[in-house]
């Protein structure tokens, strides 16, 4: 492993789940010397990417922060997206939330919001919440156009996850993904938040890779035939807006 990577090695130790390390923990947890591991920690500082807290712990630094908000004004995604989800926004009921998605390795992450007004309801696609691609509308759409080898190897180390909505084996999962991929627009109900409809379609970038998705979000209660077919027919020509935005 280069240094570099090693360097990220520890970046990649903060966690929603444990945000806070010590030097002497971090070089244990990755196997480093501990001098080593107090270089990489005071480079880390210095950048402002961590900072330390109390009693020699360290925490994410402004840096993030600062980045965060270069990512939000400057993102080319987030850029081209925006003011078409802000055009799709007057065209659906009030209480629907519009979900901007990315790809980030094998999971999914939302990078960007747009509502009426305030939704009522939570949802699991929180802006910075990493999410698996196996479960609701705005993850499935992106699972269905991604390769075929990648697809394999992923139902290979989900297999359990996928059974409960795709199918039981390879076979019957690969003709699930095919028919939301031949269907560009995939629907889903209470798959992650009870009561909640996903409607998503897929991003792709040049080269037609997929690298995203945009989604809404409404109470199923309140998705008729008719706004669920007009929320499909919205959704799906925003996607593709989307991505011709991202080819030019």
């Amino acid at each position: 492993m280069s240094t570099s990577d090693r360097l990220l090695s520890v970046l990649g130790l903060f966690t929603i789940e444990r945000p806070q390390w010590t030097v002497e923990e971090a070089a244990q947890e990755l196997g480093l010397a501990v001098s080593t591991a107090y270089r990489y920690f005071r480079s880390l500082s210095e950048a402002g990417i961590v900072t330390s807290y109390s009693n020699g712990r360290y925490v994410l630094g402004p840096a993030i922060i600062q980045y965060d908000r270069q990512l939000r004004l400057r993102d080319p995604l987030i850029g081209m997206a925006t003011p078409i989800m802000q055009r799709l926004v007057p065209l659906l009921p009030s209480n629907c939330l519009l979900l901007l998605c990315r790809l980030y390795h094998d999971q999914v992450i939302c990078i960007h919001q747009e509502y009426a007004q305030p939704p009522t309801f939570g949802v699991s696609y929180e802006r910075g919440r990493l999410m698996p691609l196996s479960r609701g509308a705005a993850s499935k759409i992106i699972l269905a156009h991604l390769p075929l080898r990648f697809l394999r190897t992923y139902h290979a180390l989900h297999a359990d996850e996928l059974r409960e909505r795709l199918g039981a084996d390879w076979g019957e999962v690969r003709a699930a993904l095919r028919n939301i991929r031949s269907a560009g627009v995939h629907v889903t109900q209470s798959e992650l938040d009870p009561g909640m409809m996903g409607i998503a379609a897929p991003l792709f970038a040049p080269q037609s890779a997929v690298i995203g998705s945009i989604s809404i979000v409404i109470p199923a209660r309140d998705a008729s035939p008719d706004i669920r077919e007009r929320a499909v027919v919205l959704i799906r020509d925003a996607g593709t807006q989307i991505s011709v935005s991202l080819q030019t």
